[in-house]
């Protein structure tokens, strides 16, 4: 790895595989675990990493284990409320302007919630996280045209029912 130990790779990329594993299962304490888990197989699968880009092998493998929970619990995946309110905006918005985005960002997750879970991993990767197509590809085992088709999808099916009147 490019960094001098796995406790700089942890330190670098924690809080950004927490907050990725947060909005897919939801529950604080899961991705807390899920976390230390990705960890532990980042660890225990040192003699797979290749040198490439040390965030999307630690995605890849954040993904994977999330997967395997999701399986083993069998539970609806849930997105966390604040997903685009997280975000840096240009301008502090005004009390009105405030409810309103608000608004639009609620609708715009209950139309995110209505996708299929492997459009909603490719919207978060790509919308959220800002991945490359190539870097999804891996993550999620896809092809690099198959992320770009089920993006369009997704952004499709988002605008589609945003102006069915969510």
């Amino acid at each position: 790895m490019k960094t001098n130990s796995l406790e700089d790779v942890y330190q670098s990329h924690m809080n950004a595989l927490y907050s990725y594993l947060l909005r897919m299962c939801g529950h604080p304490q899961t991705a807390e675990d899920l976390v230390q888990d990705t960890f532990i197989k980042a660890y225990d699968h040192l003699e797979g990493y290749r040198g490439e880009n040390v965030r999307p092998w630690l995605f890849r493998i954040a993904y994977n284990t999330y997967i395997d929970w999701y399986r083993r619990e069998k539970r609806q995946i849930l997105t966390d409320p604040q997903l685009l309110a997280e975000l840096n905006w240009d301008q502090s918005p005004g009390p009105e302007e405030d409810y309103l985005l608000r608004e639009r960002v609620e609708k715009w997750l209950q139309a995110v919630n209505a996708l299929p879970e492997k459009s909603r991993q490719v919207i978060l990767l790509r919308d959220y996280y800002d991945f490359t197509y190539e870097d999804i590809a891996h993550i999620l085992k896809l092809s690099r045209s198959n992320v770009k088709v089920t993006l369009l999808r997704a952004r499709r099916k988002i605008r589609e029912v945003k102006s069915d009147g969510l």
